[in-house]
């Protein structure tokens, strides 16, 4: 309950003071005594709904955001185009090049790739990891294999599935392929979810 406590009187200060508002301004509007906003602010007083309420409406935001997670505004990343980061996953041994792009620091549970599939370095080695995949073609074309079946998919073409499934993206003959992919981590994001 501590942790909230804090949280509401640190919010209350942070709003009122973006507003431009003093202590005595909360307390008029409202119709509360200074020093009880002073109390809320400091954590000394955990306030009622009714008067958090009150305090919420005069600081014109919802009752929510003092309840609501602290927004991070560093939490971003930019990847320039003289930074590319390329990084090693098991399809490297068989033929794909993988460019992490952007992601969030803090959401570890989506990869965003830029895969690039060279015809004369790839082989047609099925892959399964959890999760879910989405593959949009950028250029090129690949034979997509998915089980059993396959499929063609040129530039502009999409497709999504469970990562479960045995699947493999091979070059069309002659062609270099790029494919953005995006893989969400479902199991870690799901044990990620369940744990806080």
């Amino acid at each position: 309950m501590e942790s909230i406590e804090v949280k509401i009187g640190e919010r209350v200060r942070k709003i009122r003071n973006e507003r431009g508002l003093t202590l005595q301004d909360v307390a008029n509007f409202t119709g509360f005594s200074k020093a009880l906003i002073s109390q809320i602010e400091n954590n000394i007083v955990m306030p009622p709904i009714n008067t958090l309420a009150k305090i919420a409406k005069v600081l014109n935001v919802k009752m929510t955001y003092f309840f609501e997670e602290e927004i991070n505004h560093n939490d971003y990343y930019v990847v320039k185009a003289d930074q590319k980061k390329f990084i090693f996953r098991e399809g490297v041994k068989h033929g794909y090049m993988y460019e992490e792009l952007a992601k969030v620091k803090s959401f570890d549970y989506l990869d965003w790739l830029l895969v690039t599939i060279k015809p004369d370095k790839c082989d047609d080695k099925l892959f399964s990891h959890e999760g879910y995949e989405y593959m949009y073609i950028v250029s090129g074309g690949i034979r997509m294999k998915m089980g059993n079946e396959e499929m063609e998919l040129l530039a502009g073409d999409s497709i999504a599935f469970n990562s479960k499934i045995p699947h493999a993206a091979v070059p069309l003959e002659g062609q270099t392929a790029t494919v953005l992919s995006a893989h969400l981590k479902i199991e870690a994001l799901r044990e990620f979810i369940q744990n806080n």
